[in-house]
Parts: structure tokens; C-alpha cells; sequence
């Protein structure tokens, strides 16, 4: 090979390994499915979605869900929030874990008729939508606290469920939702970033191997 060719073929080398190291996130569509749960001061989510994984129970909560009128339409609005830490949120991410999860969280809606037959039973089921948006970042000091790194993946979901809503009666047909479950499923838009250290040593490694070749080429022995 003509010497003159030589930085041609490292400046390609180089171009690849920078193009490898900058590779964007790409996003994918999956099924997701999940549990939640809020009120009664609590407040807790599950969702699997792909290839991340994300639980997360929080210490703290709204202290009720609702409340409306047996016989009166009323619209449920309620959000489930993220918490992270270790022993309140466990994320994985492929074969990569975090315990910090944060984003808008879930949002249940339904609108619904909870009958005087229902506050009798003290629980009512409601079919109602859900949206959600959650982020995982890495753990830098996994173990001990967290301090909270890099993104490691989102997902946007939306989808359908169904609410089972505990009743407590306060008299004149009137209630309220001190507590509620969801089970939801649905489809979601599932964003993995690349890990920075895998994309180096894939860009070091090609430059590597072009350096090896660029010296073969020019200490070689003349025919």
C-alpha cells in the first residue's frame, strides 16, 4: 500500500471508532404491563416493559385516593409517583441494576358511577386509562446512599386498566377512596442509552487494530 494511502485508511479508522462511541439511544416499541397502588399513606408501582424492569415503593403517600357520590358520576385522577433508594426501588435494565427511578410516574383516569350497592361492599372495580413516563440512572455509590449518574434507559407508556377501589361510607350516599389497586397493561416506547464504557472500548479497540496495521504496512521488509 502506498504510504501516502496510510492516513486515509487511519483517518477512517478513527472516524469509525468516533462514530461508534456516539452512537444515539434508540427507542423500541414493547408490551408493558404493571401493578400499582396508592392511598392509606402509601403509594408503590410495578411495571415490566422489555428489557427494563422497575419497582419502587415509597415511605410516604396521599392519604386518599377520591371520593365522590353513590349514584353521581365522578372522574378518578391519581397519580402513583417513583421513589428511589435501595429498599424502595429495584430497576433493572438488561443485565444492568439501579435503585434510582424517577420521572412523572403513573397517571390512573377513569370516569365512573359508584353505586349505593357498592358502599355496602366497601369495594367498587372501574375500568380507567393509564400514562405513565419513568427514568432509570445509574447508581454511583450503589450500596451506600445513592448519588444519582448517567441515564440508563426511559420508557413512555399508555395503556388500560382496571381500579379496585376500597369505599369507606360518610353518610347521605357520599364516600371516599382511601385506598385503591391497579392492574394495567398496555404498549410503551422503551429508550436504552448505550453504556459509555462499552462504546469506548469498541471505538479503542478498532483504533487499535488500525494502528497494528498502519505499523505492519510501514516496518515491513522491502520484496
Amino acid at each position: 500500500m502506498p504510504c501516502h494511502s496510510l492516513p486515509v485508511v487511519f483517518s477512517l479508522i478513527a472516524i469509525c471508532s468516533l462514530a461508534c462511541i456516539s452512537l444515539p439511544a434508540r427507542a423500541n416499541s414493547v408490551v408493558v404491563n404493571g401493578t400499582a397502588y396508592g392511598g392509606n399513606d402509601s403509594n408503590g408501582l410495578s411495571l415490566t416493559g422489555g428489557a427494563i424492569s422497575i419497582f419502587s415503593a415509597s415511605p410516604i403517600g396521599y392519604s386518599q385516593v377520591g371520593g365522590g357520590t353513590a349514584g353521581v358520576p365522578m372522574t378518578l385522577s391519581f397519580w402513583v409517583l417513583p421513589w428511589s433508594g435501595m429498599g424502595y426501588a429495584s430497576v433493572t435494565v438488561g443485565s444492568e441494576f439501579t435503585d434510582i427511578v424517577q420521572g412523572a410516574g403513573i397517571l390512573f383516569t377513569g370516569t365512573f358511577t359508584v353505586p349505593f350497592s357498592a358502599i355496602a361492599t366497601g369495594t367498587y372495580n372501574v375500568p380507567v386509562s393509564m400514562a405513565g413516563q419513568l427514568s432509570a440512572y445509574q447508581d454511583l455509590t450503589l450500596g451506600g446512599g445513592y448519588t444519582q449518574g448517567p441515564l440508563m434507559a426511559n420508557i413512555v407508556s399508555t395503556g388500560t386498566g382496571v381500579a379496585t377501589l376500597q369505599l369507606t361510607d360518610i353518610g347521605n350516599g357520599q364516600f371516599i377512596i382511601p385506598y385503591a389497586t391497579f392492574d394495567f397493561k398496555g404498549t410503551g416506547n422503551l429508550t436504552i442509552v448505550p453504556e459509555p464504557g462499552s462504546l469506548f472500548l469498541l471505538g479503542t479497540g478498532l483504533a487499535g487494530l488500525g494502528t497494528m496495521y498502519w505499523r505492519r504496512i510501514l516496518f515491513r521488509s522491502p520484496a
